[in-house]
């Protein structure tokens, strides 16, 4: 795969939000052979991306300014993304005509559809991509794309998420994306809670935990998150891939989701009363696989 930066077909791209999902992101673009520029609130997390070959520059609108077709963000919240698109330094005042914005922040679906309508005025197409994956999925472009918006848009873009997803997904019109990753973000909540329950059986049971993953991870109860973060919650790892603060905010969508479409969604109302007990005692910042921890205190033991 060519190291060197390259003007593709789409001219250069933009990337903003260099966390733990978008920074190694970022860089699995520079690996593909795009010209990247690039724009983080702390500037050092840019320094690796400019060592590989990115320009950093001072402000979303600066970004925008520089001449990128494709612009990426990814950041936490639906307020985070609101200021990089239409502050006084953000993406509207500077973006040109045919702009596409590929926005992989998890934020409210319809605030992102209210996003896409407010750009299309100025001759940018916003699309909302919520990803899913963890950090290990976007360290190794495996990652699972759930896009929303103009599908014209979504195909222009597409050789681009597949450089960072391993499943992209046309999910429809603007905000479907956002409802796609409410869904997601049920079953990942809902599996680990599973999980979280069958690892306490097995230890207050005197069941090796090791043996137990083993054993059932290839049958139907087999999931991402056990094969994952069952394996940290046996070593007893509580670090980040993605943060409990993080899930909840998420978990915050999908209830809004809920009462506005009445769907009663049971199980998650109570793995959320869960993380946010875990949250309430500072562990906000943990790996969601600290939900084990509760579970620790609520049946006596350690894993």
């Amino acid at each position: 795969m060519s190291t060197e930066p390259k003007e593709c077909c789409l001219g250069s791209v933009g990337f903003i939000g260099l966390g733990i999902m978008g920074q190694p992101m970022a860089e699995n673009l520079l690996k593909a052979g795009y010209k990247v520029c690039v724009w983080n609130r702390t500037e050092s997390k840019c320094e690796c991306l400019v060592e590989m070959g990115a320009d950093m520059l001072r402000s979303p609108g600066d970004v925008a300014a520089h001449g990128p077709k494709v612009l990426f963000v990814c950041v936490t919240g639906t307020e985070d993304v609101k200021e990089i698109l239409f502050s006084e330094k953000g993406i509207a005042k500077s973006a040109k005509q045919g702009l596409i914005v590929v926005d992989h922040s998890t934020i409210d679906a319809k605030e992102a559809a209210d996003f896409a309508d407010c750009l299309a005025g100025a001759g940018v197409k916003y699309l909302d991509a919520p990803v899913s994956g963890g950090d290990v999925g976007a360290k190794a472009g495996t990652l699972s794309i759930m896009v929303g918006g103009d599908e014209k848009a979504y195909e222009t873009v597409r050789p681009m998420l597949e450089v960072l997803g391993q499943k992209v997904n046309y999910m429809g019109k603007s905000g479907m994306g956002q409802v796609t990753k409410s869904c997601n973000q049920v079953m990942v909540a809902c599996n680990l809670m599973g999980v979280c329950e069958a690892m306490m059986l097995a230890k207050k049971n005197g069941l090796s935990l090791e043996k137990m993953i083993e054993a059932v991870s290839g049958g139907a109860a087999g999931s991402w998150s056990l094969s994952n973060l069952g394996v940290k919650i046996k070593d007893g790892d509580w670090s980040p891939g993605f943060m409990v603060k993080d899930l909840l905010k998420d978990l915050g969508f999908v209830s809004h989701l809920s009462q506005v479409s009445h769907a009663p969604l049971t199980g998650t109302n109570m793995v959320e009363t869960l993380f946010q007990v875990l949250a309430a005692e500072g562990e906000g910042e943990l790996g969601t696989q600290a939900l084990a921890k509760v579970y620790e205190k609520l049946g006596g033991f350690e894993f």
